[in-house]
């Protein structure tokens, strides 16, 4: 029990939100150096979203029990809530940016919000790898946050750095979209509503499990609503439903000290052999295994 406390205590860690305008830029590999410890070497969670930009370097980026290799202009996108670390090279240069919750959910206006939950999305890939174009044009927009971050006080500084950060994620996501040929498109009722119901998804998937109940929520018929995810992803609504509830699952056993029935009572099972069943059943393991297995391995 101990060693589940230990753990236990990486899971609970939230580094501080950035503070004034709620924008952090720090340079690599400066950030290796000013952030020893936690927030560079061991999986933590942030109550921020983080956008890290790998201009150079190589290694893995470990993001929710998944081995990403980085690559020269890969860009990560790392939601509040998930798990993280960076591996111990330490030779990258780039930039982490910390925004404030906050200020990105002020920043997506309601015709672009679909950016949010596309980009940030826990049940997809978390980078993006950008081309040389795309890159000089980032530094530009950077350099303007650099010089904005030093005019806390001024006149519109919070609203000058919530249009820089739009026009950062705009950009991003325009080179995104040029180069997948299944990219989401903002304007089509059925990919908004698909980014909708993820986004329901990310906020109640403790309370509803059922494709009914978010077909409910989001005033479309369970037919359409499979319909349009049908379109926009491999996933069925219910696939997406539980990979989200197993994702936190296998983030409370892997670095939480709760019991199983705890956790499972935590995600919306009142019957804790319900819950072992439907672990085992989308993971191949029994809940106890899989947190047994990871901590005798010392997985991230």
């Amino acid at each position: 029990m101990e060693q589940l406390k230990s753990i236990y205590s990486l899971y609970d860690m939230v580094c501080e939100a950035p503070a004034g305008g709620g924008v952090e830029l720090v340079e690599m590999p400066a950030f290796f150096d000013e952030k020893k410890g936690i927030e560079a070497d061991y999986a933590h969670v942030h109550n921020f979203y983080e956008i890290v930009w790998f201009k150079t370097g190589g290694g893995v980026h470990y993001v929710d029990f998944n081995e990403y290799p980085v690559q020269p202009n890969t860009i990560f996108f790392i939601s509040p809530g998930q798990v993280h670390t960076f591996d111990k090279k330490h030779d990258h240069c780039g930039y982490v940016m910390k925004v404030c919750a906050d200020l990105l959910n002020d920043t997506i206006g309601e015709d672009v919000a679909y950016l949010q939950y596309d980009l940030f999305n826990a049940d997809s890939v978390p980078f993006h790898c950008i081309t040389h174009n795309d890159a000089a044009h980032l530094d530009l927009i950077i350099n303007a946050l650099r010089d904005e971050s030093q005019q806390r006080g001024r006149l519109g500084h919070k609203e000058y750095l919530r249009s820089l950060i739009r026009l950062l994620i705009i950009r991003i996501e325009r080179g995104r979209s040029s180069m997948e040929a299944q990219a989401l498109n903002h304007t089509k009722p059925s990919h908004r509503t698909f980014l909708a119901f993820r986004r329901e998804v990310e906020r109640n998937f403790r309370q509803l499990h059922t494709v009914k109940e978010y077909a409910s929520l989001l005033g479309v018929s369970t037919k359409t609503l499979t319909n349009y995810v049908a379109e926009c992803s491999p996933l069925s609504p219910l696939e997406i439903i539980n990979g989200r509830i197993v994702l936190e699952a296998k983030r409370m056993l892997r670095y939480s000290d709760f019991m199983v029935k705890e956790i499972g009572y935590n995600l919306g099972f009142d019957d804790a052999s319900y819950f072992v069943k439907f672990f085992k059943r989308r993971t191949g393991m029994l809940p106890a295994d899989f947190r047994t297995e990871y901590i005798k391995e010392g997985a991230r």
